[in-house]
């Protein structure tokens, strides 16, 4: 009897009551929820692609992610707090897609509610394709100059190549990529160091290590050149005979570019054997020219020269010759 009377109380005027509850619970609402305030995060967008498909759309590098709660819950939440993640590993077939980017707190984050997540773009457009590997080579750009006097002998790098990872279109038209630039400048000594290889962009991953490793060695740098107008010197001349003009000739010289340098020629390094002369006349003869060591002589202007030899003029004494009587002879 006491429940049918409960009933009875709880019935009548049953629609007014439902509405006095209704209308209670939506003012609780708004004025809980007319506390709440929102703030806006700039996240690091997470990419997932596990699979054999890859993205060749540039992606961007962030996402906005709008957070609605409590002034208390919002103060405590930092960016660090948030991930935003495009997962793409579900997908199994080339094609563009529409693929929706999910936010979500930390495990570690816990909150009071009521706490909102809106991300945009809400959905991010892809063209997902095949993805392949491929073997390249290994390039290392260099800059400097190397000491005076050397140059560049070999530079070996290991490994040639390494394997790259990316969107099968992309990895076409790729056979090579480079490392950080090497400096050559002031160097002689030969030298091993360890580059870093450079990203080519966001879609191509290297599989292998990304680092190799440069030998460089140096040698001497050889040089050619040409001396002009050199006296030829006389050797073995007799004393009483003398040369009318003295030839001049050229010669040409190759080695290493220190050593060259350094030489200045000069009669003592071209010369002409008169042993052979006893008196005045014409005659040809054939040069030699001496070099320092570490030099080759490539070529001469002349093999033989023409000279002219002449008695050597005799110094008469114009002095009186005084007798025994000293008279004037």
């Amino acid at each position: 009897m006491k429940v049918e009377l409960i009933l009875k109380k709880i019935t009548h005027n049953w629609f007014p009551k439902c509405l006095c509850i209704v209308s209670a619970v939506a003012l609780y609402m708004f004025a809980k929820t007319s506390r709440l305030e929102t703030k806006t995060y700039s996240i690091p967008l997470v990419i997932k692609e596990d699979g054999n498909l890859c993205r060749s759309t540039l992606l961007p590098s962030h996402v906005n992610v709008i957070i609605r709660s409590e002034p208390d819950n919002i103060s405590g939440i930092q960016n660090g707090d948030i991930q935003a993640v495009l997962d793409l590993s579900y997908y199994t077939k080339q094609g563009n897609y529409n693929v929706p980017v999910s936010a979500s707190l930390a495990s570690n984050v816990n909150l009071s509610a009521p706490v909102e997540l809106t991300v945009y773009p809400e959905k991010i457009s892809i063209d997902l394709e095949e993805r392949v590997r491929k073997g390249v080579n290994v390039e290392v750009p260099v800059y400097g100059n190397p000491k005076h006097g050397y140059e560049v002998e070999q530079i070996k790098v290991s490994p040639q190549q390494v394997v790259i990872s990316g969107p099968k279109s992309m990895l076409e038209n790729i056979n090579q990529v480079s490392t950080v630039e090497l400096s050559l400048e002031d160097k002689k000594e030969n030298f091993t160091d360890v580059k870093k290889i450079r990203a080519i962009n966001r879609h191509i991953s290297l599989v292998s290590s990304e680092n190799v490793n440069v030998s460089v060695s140096f040698k001497a740098s050889l040089i050619n050149k040409t001396f002009d107008n050199v006296q030829v010197g006389m050797t073995h001349l007799s004393p009483h005979l003398e040369v009318d003009s003295i030839p001049e000739v050229g010669f040409t010289v190759s080695g290493s570019q220190l050593i060259v340098e350094k030489f200045f020629p000069s009669e003592q390094n071209v010369q002409v054997d008169c042993s052979l002369i006893t008196g005045a006349g014409e005659f040809t003869l054939p040069i030699t020219v001496n070099i320092p060591d570490g030099l080759k002589l490539e070529s001469t202007s002349v093999e033989n020269v023409k000279i002219t030899v002449k008695e050597k003029p005799v110094l008469v004494n114009h002095a009186a010759e005084v007798n025994v009587n000293g008279s004037e002879q």
